[in-house]
């Protein structure tokens, strides 16, 4: 150890810790530590200085007026003076050359300072890099002992950032298994945690019986919180760190895949979609039924049929021939249906209160699925203009009766465009079966306008008219 403590002093007495100094061989080495390179140092720092005071005391001696020390590339330094003093030269002055309106000297005190000066700049260099290897020298004589003791403290390092991390924020230590279950109680982002004070919690569960979850809920924040949340708590717990969660069982993983945010790649050429796809194809040809797959929205850029039938195929692909651990967050409400006959998914959704007025995410997730995005509501919260929602919720009420009629098959026309209006849509129904004054009352009701007790008084009276 004794050692150690000679090295670690060497160091901090001859190497400079000036990071501006990293770059150059000049001041890496330490004031004090050579008196060679120190002299060189004041020489050339305090050149000006020397070479003014030297310009001031010459022209008190002399009583020459207009004496100058200059400089050039092919004299090096001088004394310059008019020709006009020509006559009151001191005599140890030596003379260099004659111009037209002045001549210049040199002295023997000038010369050698010019000869230290090039001298200093020429050998500093040298001189520290000498200095440097002898250092280095020192230090490789006791590598492997420095090299054993500073991997020990690294560890020491690495373990005692878990261990703090760990205690400060209330986490668990992980089951590790061979099995495949994974099982994950109470589990909360590592980074998102310490800056949400009110983050609420979620457990996730996968086995052989349902390794695959479908997703539903509101385009919010928290639900690419959820999907890396549990990636993150899979990679901790392999780092042998303990995890964000109030208990868990980890098996062993391979590999953490995750398609998680939309990007393009335009010096190649590659739009977002193509980016996507690439990504996913990366997924399926490299997961494997060891490795943890995150997907969020991957299919935004493409049309909607596209997109639900592309979801659905990788969905199954990943079903029957991977089985790999997946959480699959999606906004294709179709896939829910489909999903039914797929024996190891289930359907998961954000739990939402609503009311005539209000909405609120709970953030907890929750079996089941919800067949509403809540796009409005998410639009209305980032500041869309209220007649843009307005004419988007006209909109979306007439389209859903197109698309979901099961008995009757609907035609949708948009004639015109109004921005207070909304577009207005004519929704025909099919001729061939005739329209009831019933089914003419129900089309015309407002339900989103309706409060629970108006719904309720509606349907017994069209109860009423039934029997």
């Amino acid at each position: 150890m004794q050692e150690i403590v000679n090295i670690i002093s060497l160091i901090d007495t001859a190497i400079s810790d000036d990071p501006n100094n990293s770059l150059f061989w000049w001041n890496i080495i330490k004031n004090w530590y050579s008196s060679d390179i120190d002299e060189a140092r004041d020489i050339i720092t305090h050149s000006k200085d020397w070479l003014a005071n030297y310009q001031s005391d010459l022209a008190k001696k002399s009583w020459i007026g207009g004496i100058k020390i200059k400089y050039t590339n092919a004299a090096g330094y001088f004394i310059e003076m008019g020709k006009s003093y020509i006559n009151e030269v001191p005599n140890d002055f030596i003379h260099k050359q004659t111009l037209v309106n002045a001549i210049r000297y040199s002295t023997q005190e000038l010369d050698d300072f010019s000869k230290k000066m090039y001298q200093s700049e020429s050998q500093l260099s040298q001189m520290e890099y000498d200095t440097f290897c002898s250092v280095r020298v020192q230090i490789l004589a006791s590598f492997d002992t420095m090299k054993k003791i500073s991997e020990k403290i690294t560890y020491i390092d690495y373990i005692s950032s878990l261990w703090l991390c760990a205690y400060k924020n209330n986490y668990s230590k992980p089951k590790m298994s061979l099995s495949y279950e994974l099982k994950i109680n109470s589990g909360r982002h590592p980074i998102i945690e310490t800056i949400e004070p009110d983050f609420i919690s979620n457990s996730l569960r996968l086995d052989n019986s349902n390794f695959v979850h479908i997703i539903t809920w509101p385009n919010m924040w928290w639900k690419s919180t959820f999907l890396r949340q549990n990636a993150l708590i899979i990679l901790l717990s392999h780092i042998w760190s303990f995890v964000p969660s109030s208990n868990s069982i980890i098996p062993l993983t391979d590999k953490l895949f995750s398609r998680v945010w939309a990007t393009d790649n335009l010096y190649l050429g590659q739009s977002t979609f193509m980016v996507e796809m690439q990504e996913v194809a990366y997924i399926l040809n490299n997961s494997t039924e060891k490795s943890f797959v995150i997907i969020d929205e991957v299919w935004r850029g493409t049309s909607t049929y596209d997109g639900i039938s592309l979801a659905w195929a990788i969905l199954l692909y990943n079903h029957n021939n991977i089985k790999a651990k997946t959480l699959f967050a999606t906004h294709y409400h179709e896939l829910v249906d489909e999903s039914k006959i797929l024996n190891n998914t289930k359907n998961f959704s954000v739990a939402v209160w609503e009311n005539d007025e209000n909405i609120v995410f709970l953030r907890k997730i929750i079996p089941g699925w919800i067949k509403k995005s809540y796009g409005h509501q998410v639009a209305q919260l980032a500041g869309i203009p209220k007649e843009v929602i307005l004419c988007a919720q006209e909109m979306l009420k007439k389209l859903e009766v197109s698309s979901t009629s099961k008995n009757n098959q609907f035609q949708l026309q948009i004639w015109s465009m109004n921005s207070m209006n909304s577009e207005k849509i004519l929704i025909k129904r099919n001729e061939r079966e005739p329209v009831s004054e019933t089914y003419k009352k129900i089309q015309a009701l407002e339900l989103d306008q309706l409060t629970a007790k108006e719904a309720l008084d509606v349907l017994y009276e069209y109860q009423k008219l039934s029997n």
